[in-house]
């Protein structure tokens, strides 16, 4: 391959001989009249460079690929209709931008996918240090069971198609990872109707959000990038009570903390009390009750209970415990008890929750009956052996 000519005074030209690399680059001649040029040098420094370069886009044009970008001629991008193409699914409902701080509640039919869109671009928050530079995710199921997939930066949108396959069916199938997922709920059935909480980094300005339901469902879902606004259970959401009387019973609580500190405070504790039936049973230790009785979710209390029993303000709390006193408890009965956690921000948050059988009761004898019979044997004999005792003297003594 031969490059064009340089013009006359310009840079030198390249010799190329069809191998790979130019086999000899060599200074012109010098022209008539002029002193005898120097024995032909090997070109370096810019010129060597500049005649790599025209050698390269030769070979490139020679080729039919594109000399800026080196590479073949391809046809039109794919657009996210083909790429994405599981989104536009009669089950997939796009719901829309999640404004930052907001909760909302949604129902959601069996097989179904809500996709949310999230963006932030909040510089204050932005320049926190990493330990707070951090965006909270929390979907907390009111009834039934939904799982969280998150992506962030770009679409697509997370797929819970690509990895719960077949819904159902005996052939169903649960793999991971999910395609298009960055942060996803635990699908292999150990911890459905419990909430899902994500506390990721906030190293993204968007945010991808997907909400798959495997029945008939309903759910509330919060994004937060102020992560100091949401409150947090003290000593990780443990919950005390002991029986005080007859019919009362004192739960016990840690305040719940906020972390960074000082942007919001604690407001208010609701406090639930709700009875079991007998068959009223765990799915399993993950869960608070069963899928179709969630007793440790804000919304889920608020569907299983008539009513909170008492609120408890944040100033009536001392000595780093709440407590608070339930009445009319009815004996040798088993009872749910929660506490949600209320800031002035007006976010909330449920503890573990605690379930309590009460168990009263009145001590009217000292002993035993099976005791007290023994007892009362061994009294009888020995006043029958007095009596003895006495009529014999009498008799011996006139």
């Amino acid at each position: 391959l031969k490059p064009p000519r340089p013009r006359r005074g310009g840079l030198p030209r390249a010799r190329f001989r069809g191998a790979p690399w130019p086999s000899a680059m060599r200074q012109p001649a010098s022209r008539a009249g002029s002193a005898p040029a120097a024995a032909m040098r090997p070109l370096k420094g810019p010129g060597l460079a500049l005649a790599l370069a025209l050698w390269h886009a030769a070979l490139l044009r020679a080729s039919g690929q594109d000399t800026l970008a080196g590479q073949v001629e391809t046809t039109a991008p794919q657009d996210l209709s083909q790429v994405c193409g599981w989104q536009l699914e009669q089950v997939v409902q796009g719901k829309g931008e999640i404004q930052d701080g907001a909760t909302i509640y949604e129902k959601i039919f069996k097989n179904q996918t809500y996709r949310y869109f999230f963006s932030t671009y909040n510089t204050t928050t932005m320049n926190q240090p990493d330990q707070y530079r951090k965006l909270i995710i929390n979907l907390e199921p009111c009834k039934g069971v939904v799982y969280l997939f998150v992506r962030k930066t770009r679409q697509c949108y997370p797929n819970p198609y690509s990895c719960i396959k077949d819904l159902g069916l005996p052939t169903e199938r649960r793999t991971k990872p999910c395609e298009w997922t960055h942060f996803m709920s635990e699908i292999d059935r150990s911890r459905d109707g419990t909430p899902t909480f994500f506390e990721v980094p906030l190293s993204s300005t968007k945010y991808y959000i997907s909400v798959y339901a495997t029945e008939n469902s309903a759910f509330t879902l919060t994004v937060l990038a102020d992560i100091g606004a949401f409150p947090r259970p003290g000593n990780n959401g443990k919950i005390e009570a002991r029986q005080l009387r007859e019919l009362e019973v004192q739960l016990s609580w840690s305040p719940a903390t906020f972390i960074p500190t000082g942007i919001s405070d604690v407001k208010q504790y609701w406090v639930y009390s709700s009875m079991l039936l007998e068959n009223d049973e765990r799915t399993n230790m993950a869960v608070f009750m069963r899928p179709d009785k969630i007793m440790n979710t804000v919304c889920g209390l608020g569907n299983n209970t008539d009513r909170e029993y008492t609120r408890i303000p944040a100033s009536a709390c001392s000595d780093g415990v709440c407590n608070a006193t339930i009445d009319g408890v009815i004996t040798d009965k088993r009872y749910v008890f929660n506490v949600v956690v209320e800031s002035n921000r007006g976010y909330k948050m449920a503890y573990a929750g605690l379930i309590m059988r009460t168990d009263w009761e009145v001590i009217r004898q000292a002993a035993s009956d099976k005791t007290l019979k023994v007892i009362g044997a061994v009294s009888g004999s020995v006043l029958g052996m007095v009596v003895i005792i006495y009529f014999l003297m009498l008799k011996l003594y006139g």
